[in-house]
C-alpha cells in the first residue's frame, strides 16, 4: 500500500492494484477490508493509537526536569523511536502524497493531551504570557512541522537527537535557539 501512495498518491490507490502488488486475490482482500480506504483507515488508526499510548507517557513535570539538565526528554525519545521504527508509513502519511488530514490528526491527539497536562499543573491564568489555547496550537504545531521536516530530509537525526534539539528550543525559545544575542 505505502509503495503504490508512494508512486501514485491516495487517489491513484486501488483494490486492483494492492491485490496485484501484495500478491493476493480480491476475494482475500474483502474478507478484511471493505476497499482501499478501510484498510487505510485500519492502519492509521492502529499508528495513531499506538502513538496515542506513547504520548499519554508524557509528563510536563518530567519534561521540565530534562529542559533544566539540557538532555534529550526520555518518553521524546521514544516517541520518536516510534515514529522512526514505523518511518516508511509516517514518510508516506506525512508526505506530499499522504493523507493531508493525518497530520492533522496527530495534532489534535497531541493538543487534547497537551491541554490535560497544562490543566493538573493548575497554571494561574494571568501569569500565563498568552492563553493556553494558544500555547498548546504553538507547541503541538511546531511538532508536527519538526516531525515532518524529519521525514522529508531523510531522517538523518537520530531520534535522540532530535529529541535533544526539540527540548532545547523548549528551554530557549524559538528565538534564543538561533544562538543571536538578544
Amino acid at each position: 500500500m505505502l509503495e503504490l501512495i508512494r508512486e501514485k498518491g491516495l487517489e491513484g490507490l486501488s483494490v486492483s492494484d494492492l491485490t496485484e502488488r501484495a500478491g493476493v486475490n480480491r476475494g482475500t482482500f474483502y474478507l478484511h477490508y471493505r476497499d482501499v480506504y478501510d484498510l487505510l483507515e485500519q492502519t492509521k488508526r492502529e499508528m495513531l493509537d499506538g502513538l496515542k499510548e506513547k504520548v499519554t507517557r508524557i509528563s510536563l513535570s518530567e519534561l521540565t526536569e530534562s529542559v533544566a539538565r539540557d538532555e534529550p526528554y526520555p518518553v521524546l525519545e521514544r516517541i520518536l523511536e516510534y515514529f522512526n521504527e514505523n518511518g516508511e508509513f509516517f514518510e508516506v502519511m506525512l508526505g506530499p502524497k499522504g493523507d493531508l488530514s493525518y497530520p492533522m490528526q496527530i495534532r489534535q491527539m497531541m493538543k487534547q493531551h497537551l491541554f490535560a497536562q497544562l490543566v493538573s499543573l493548575q497554571p494561574i491564568e494571568e501569569k500565563m504570557l498568552v492563553p493556553q489555547e494558544f500555547l498548546i496550537a504553538y507547541v503541538s504545531s511546531a511538532h508536527i512541522g519538526i516531525l515532518m521536516h524529519w521525514f522529508e530530509t531523510g531522517r538523518r537525526q537520530s531520534p535522540r537527537e532530535l529529541a535533544g534539539m526539540i527540548t532545547r528550543i523548549l528551554h530557549y525559545g524559538p528565538l534564543r535557539s538561533t544562538g543571536v544575542q538578544l
